[in-house]
């Protein structure tokens, strides 16, 4: 029968095609959705978003969902990216796989390993370090 959150996600995913016919790109986060939440205002404003935990996660529904992109944090109490790589692989996904290595010493060698075990998965790392502004002291004339 499936979980609540199952269930909704059916009422949601039936009423996709009817909803909006613009073109949009669709990016699943994968994670706990009140910490993946802040990531919305990354992605320009058209974007849709699909927030679910990894326990949720299953080939049907990522199918049904179809995502452009998949979003996800490297290392979480509940799962990690290479579990994550691995289901996608699985899946068959064709989209983009990005991790967010927040607080990881070489995220390099996590993106080197999911290289190794997935070729065919286009997988890579998010930096979101704030940017510092650059203050341009020159006299302007």
């Amino acid at each position: 029968m499936g979980s609540m959150r199952q269930n909704i996600f059916g009422d949601l995913i039936a009423h996709l095609d009817e909803a909006d016919t613009a073109p949009r790109r669709m990016i699943l986060m994968v994670g706990d959705p009140q910490r993946m939440q802040m990531l919305k205002k990354y992605y320009p404003q058209r974007t849709g978003f699909f927030l679910i935990e990894f326990s949720d996660l299953t080939q049907d529904i990522l199918n049904s969902i179809a995502p452009d992109c998949v979003v996800a944090p490297a290392l979480c109490a509940q799962f990690d990216c290479l579990e994550l790589a691995d289901l996608l692989h699985r899946a068959g996904f064709r989209g983009s796989f990005r991790a967010i290595p927040k607080g990881l010493p070489r995220p390099d060698l996590i993106r080197e390993e999911i290289a190794s075990l997935y070729p065919s998965l286009d997988f890579d790392m998010l930096d979101l370090t704030p940017v510092q502004p650059v203050q341009i002291r020159a006299a302007l004339h």
